[in-house]
């Protein structure tokens, strides 16, 4: 009888003296800060180029590749400004929005109205009205200094909302697509008033897909939310992954950006230190070592992964998976090899035969980019702007890595996905 191989794993680890699985993840712990600061490596150069910026109310913008940390990082300066907000005995208001992905001004307003009701509803009656009116919930405050008033709200959505709440005597506004402003400029003030610092951070301001109309739109929303980005009772940190050069000059002329910060890729050292800290978290007893990993295939994983924290975190947890199938009970280099060839058979199983066709003429041609012809043309696609939204859609699905280098923006298959593009679909 074949053993079940969840009993297989429950015998193995304690044979790696593990008490559960590593918590290997291709997203950071975001509701854990101890947890997220434990496992966060490196910089903290970065870390402190930011810092005082945001503490004295200017803008801050985040750049990298896809996956090479950008949100553990905004994370964990959100918390670091916290602890030294306290440490200074001062009051701090962290604001974090990761679900933004539209990229309309309206879309943006409505999304900081939302977070700054939900930070202040618990002190603010009419922040918990805007809040309850936005998520469509109807409700009527009897004050004798207040009057009715309309919300008709439409969050991230075409479905229009409706709510009623107590507006001010002698002040009706209406709180919808019109005005959104009117009331973030309101609750700043009491958000400043209340709190010394406030600090609003976006994740991925421009996930959208990488068309030239659509860089077009991020740059005329940062262009109409000059004046909430100039506020002077908030600073902004934003993330982006695919915002051009031109656009940052332009962001700098605007002077909406303070300071521009480009997060590069974490060195072989760096992700081994990940290993050993996420390792740590689910051993019987911690280590100095990336123990059952070998040193050997634990510099293969980083390797492998291109520098990508995202794509070392999947190739770990990948790996410990297929050595339970395989049966391994240590890594060496042999047994890693044999387990990511593993990994690699998986992950090709399950690409459909259009990817693949993509993946082996990109594997064939060292890649795609604007000056890379020969791959374009057998693709048949003209332009490698009209290749863009499929391809930055592959790097999410982690089959390809995207890069920068002195012409431009280069996509190569990523080492996961090797085996899906080694030899092209029956249709070829």
């Amino acid at each position: 009888m074949i053993e079940p191989i969840a009993l297989r794993r429950k015998k193995m680890l304690p044979q790696w003296g593990l008490k559960n699985i590593p918590p290997f993840s291709d997203v950071p712990p975001k509701d854990d800060p101890k947890r997220l600061a434990r496992l966060f490596t490196g910089r903290r150069e970065e870390l402190d180029r930011v810092i005082l910026p945001l503490m004295d109310g200017r803008n801050v913008l985040v750049r990298g590749m896809w996956g090479v940390g950008k949100t553990t990082f905004i994370l964990q300066t959100l918390h670091e400004l916290s602890y030294q907000a306290g440490q200074l005995k001062e009051r701090l208001l962290p604001i974090y929005i990761d679900n933004f992905k539209g990229g309309t001004l309206a879309e943006f307003h409505r999304l900081v109205l939302f977070a700054l009701a939900t930070a202040l509803a618990d002190k603010d009656e009419e922040a918990q009205a805007i809040l309850e009116a936005m998520r469509g919930i109807s409700v009527s405050h009897k004050r004798t200094r207040a009057i009715q008033g309309r919300f008709e709200v439409n969050l991230l959505t075409v479905a229009s909302l409706g709510g009623e709440a107590s507006i001010e005597a002698g002040t009706e506004k209406r709180v919808g697509q019109d005005n959104p402003e009117y009331w973030i400029e309101e609750l700043l003030k009491r958000a400043h008033k209340r709190f010394r610092h406030v600090v609003i951070a976006i994740d991925d301001l421009d996930k959208t897909d990488p068309h030239p109309d659509k860089f077009l739109q991020v740059r005329t929303m940062l262009d109409g939310a000059l004046p909430l980005l100039r506020s002077d009772k908030c600073a902004f940190i934003l993330t982006g992954r695919t915002l051009t050069v031109a656009q940052d000059i332009y962001g700098a002329i605007l002077g909406i950006f303070h300071r521009q910060l480009q997060l590069p890729v974490l060195k072989p050292e760096e992700l081994r230190e990940i290993a050993i800290k996420t390792l740590n978290l689910a051993r019987l007893e911690e280590r100095p070592d990336v123990y059952p990993f070998s040193d050997e295939a634990i510099a293969e994983i980083a390797a492998r992964s291109y520098g990508i924290p995202r794509q070392f975190n999947l190739n770990c947890a990948d790996v410990l998976e297929a050595a339970v199938r395989l049966g391994y009970e240590t890594l060496d280099a042999e047994a890693f090899s044999r387990c990511f060839a593993d990994v690699q058979a998986t992950i090709s199983a399950d690409v459909e035969a259009q990817v693949r066709q993509l993946l082996y003429i990109a594997q064939k041609h060292g890649g795609f980019s604007q000056d890379n012809r020969k791959a374009l043309d057998e693709l048949g696609w003209g332009d490698f702007i009209e290749i863009l939204p499929l391809l930055d859609y592959l790097v999410q699905r982690d089959l390809m890595i995207r890069q920068d280098y002195a012409g431009g923006v280069r996509f190569i298959v990523s080492a996961r996905a090797a085996k899906a593009a080694e030899l092209p679909p029956p249709s070829l």
